[in-house]
């Protein structure tokens, strides 16, 4: 995915006294800021994350999540600021999320409330601190941005501590949980936005769905065969045969393409199981025999060689560290 960093949001990041450039080069990230964007995979996402989170305060997070300090950065913020109320403004933001990250936001109407969930687009790989407070600010900051009223969470939670400045801001008591939890008055989602802006709305809808399709369809061979082994790794059939009848060519075919872009299933393969696995990793409720079939492993013996081998680590190696980032 391609990310737009304007000279303007760099510059935002700057004031908040943090070096864009220092933190890609943490997460192993090239760096294209001279062309205003960044190309990363979901991974490496998610690795920038981590190093957002080693660096920031509480108070960065807060200037991170007003939305008045980046709705002109991100087209879908913006979208949802146009809209009529705090509902549709939801909504919105919900269906245009990928387009600012692989991060999902999982809504819920009940009778008299709304609840909100985030997660990552990996399965088992939790949120950084970091990035589940500033979604959760954020969708605040947003509601009480377009409706001019300082609403209050019914219920707001997570699996990290909340700092003072953060517990004044939301004018509650977050509580502290292994699941992440926003719960909204509905009432407090339907009064009406003041932001709202039917014309520019008209106007950059056309846009967001264009990107949005461009954002889900594989733009290479090799992402459409990842894309395939990401869905079928857990459930065991990911043979080479199964790959090919999944998306209906021969497996010469596959190959064929797979060469063509300067790669092999078996390199594909090890890729994405690579990535399930850190992915797995990240669930400390998961034991190690789970995790290695989980990712197509018949012997956790072999899983640990491909593992170093992948990594350079073996997996207790691993884990301390992932101990050490929380």
């Amino acid at each position: 995915m391609k990310l737009t960093i304007t000279k303007q949001f760099q510059n935002f990041i700057s004031s908040q006294g943090l070096s864009l450039e220092h933190l890609l080069q943490q997460a192993n990230i090239p760096n294209l800021l001279w062309r205003e964007e960044l190309a990363v995979n979901e991974q490496q996402y998610y690795d920038l994350l981590q190093v957002f989170n080693q660096y920031m305060s509480d108070q960065q997070i807060l200037a991170f999540s007003e939305i008045e300090n980046i709705n002109m950065f991100m087209p879908p913020i913006y979208a949802a600021l146009s809209a009529e109320n705090g509902m549709e403004a939801f909504k919105r933001f919900i269906s245009y999320k990928k387009l600012i990250g692989p991060i999902t936001i999982g809504m819920e109407i009940r009778e008299n409330t709304v609840q909100i969930r985030f997660s990552f687009v990996f399965p088992n790989q939790e949120l950084p601190r970091f990035a589940l407070l500033n979604e959760q600010l954020l969708l605040l900051s947003l509601l009480r941005r377009g409706s001019e009223k300082e609403i209050t969470p019914l219920l707001i939670e997570g699996p990290f501590e909340y700092g003072e400045s953060i517990k004044k801001y939301l004018n509650c008591n977050p509580r502290k949980s292994r699941e992440n939890l926003l719960i909204f008055k509905l009432e407090d989602l339907k009064y009406p936005f003041y932001t709202q802006n039917n014309i520019m709305w008209e106007f950059i809808e056309p846009e967001l769905k264009n990107r949005l399709v461009a954002a889900s369809t594989p733009k290479t061979f090799v992402e459409t065969i990842q894309k395939v082994l990401f869905q079928v790794i857990p459930s065991g059939n990911f043979s080479l045969q199964d790959v090919s009848l999944k998306i209906g060519i021969s497996t010469r075919t596959l190959q064929r393409n797979l060469q063509a872009e300067n790669t092999t299933f078996n390199r594909q393969l090890q890729e994405v199981q690579k990535v399930l696995s850190l992915n797995f990793l990240q669930n400390k409720n998961l034991r190690t025999s789970e995790i290695a079939y989980l990712v197509g492993f018949s012997e956790v013996s072999s899983f640990s060689r491909a593992f170093k081998k992948w990594t350079g680590k073996n997996i207790s190696q691993y884990k301390q560290d992932l101990d050490k980032n929380y």
